[in-house]
């Protein structure tokens, strides 16, 4: 695939692979929902924001978070969690699609991955900060109480998070873009845009 040219992915093909990624978030949280704290969706959500920007990143955390959040092996849809939730997954994304934006991390070396464990631990500090606030409202708990009976699981999760990023998203983006760029991408000399097959 080109760096010179704009490129852009044909409507059709747009929404066959948001449904695609919100398949592997889903299946990246269920693979290891037996291990509390620790899941795979965060990093697809990075990875779909990262490659094909924030529009798509948003869609698949809304769409994911959707059928997590109403088939949940660790209970019921609670919606004050589940909102909190998605603010969390969607600044991943936007964190992610600046930063593929901007090609400021690299997919290759040591610095890029320790860019990622880093991102990785800072926005997942965020998401569980804010998840931990959905928690304090849905309950009628004072938020520090949440924070603090939370914590355990918080530090496993940025550990976990901050392990799978740098170990995952190279990997990943390599395949997206190297091994199916060509499908996925057109080619055109002017702008990004949608259009129709």
């Amino acid at each position: 695939m080109s760096e010179e040219k704009d490129t852009y992915i044909s409507r059709s093909k747009w929404v066959a692979l948001a449904s695609v990624m919100t398949a592997l978030a889903l299946v990246g949280n269920y693979a290891l929902v037996a291990v509390p704290s620790v899941e795979f969706g965060t990093t697809i959500l990075f990875v779909t924001a990262y490659v094909f920007g924030l529009n798509m990143g948003i869609w698949v955390a809304l769409l994911m978070s959707l059928v997590f959040g109403m088939i949940n092996p660790w209970g019921g849809f609670i919606p004050q969690i589940w909102i909190f939730q998605v603010i969390g997954w969607s600044y991943v994304c936007a964190t992610a699609a600046v930063l593929g934006k901007g090609e400021i991390v690299s997919s290759h070396g040591r610095p890029g991955r320790l860019k990622l464990a880093g991102v990785g631990s800072f926005t997942t500090l965020i998401f569980d900060l804010l998840t931990n606030a959905g928690y304090s409202l849905a309950f009628g708990i004072p938020y520090w109480i949440a924070v603090l009976s939370g914590a355990p699981f918080t530090i496993v999760h940025i550990l976990s998070n901050a392990l799978l990023l740098p170990l995952a998203v190279p990997r990943l983006e390599a395949a997206i873009k190297q091994d199916l760029g060509v499908s996925i991408w057109s080619m055109q000399d002017d702008r990004l845009e949608w259009t129709e097959e």
